[in-house]
């Protein structure tokens, strides 16, 4: 049985700070990003099966405020959750 912290992705929260692992792979860089980068989160969105299981994520780039989509299963570790 896969330990949770497998599946971390699934307890993201809007606005929490996460590590992303890079979907392209090393040495070939997408817009000078290294293998593994931070983003805050802006929006989590769910599957066609079920919509409260995320799929993609809205991610805000700490380092320049680039916005952009991901896959859920990038999300490699929850550095910081969202304040409530």
């Amino acid at each position: 049985m896969a330990s949770s912290e497998t599946y971390e992705f699934l307890f993201v929260k809007p606005g929490d700070h996460v590590v992303i692992k890079n979907e392209k792979p090393p040495g070939n860089t997408q817009n000078g990003r290294q293998e593994y980068w931070i983003g805050q989160i802006i929006s989590c969105i769910g599957g066609a099966r079920n919509p409260n299981s995320w799929t993609l994520f809205q991610v805000a780039d700490i380092d320049n405020g680039e916005i952009i989509i991901i896959n859920a299963d990038t999300v490699e570790r929850i550095l910081k959750t969202a304040e409530n």
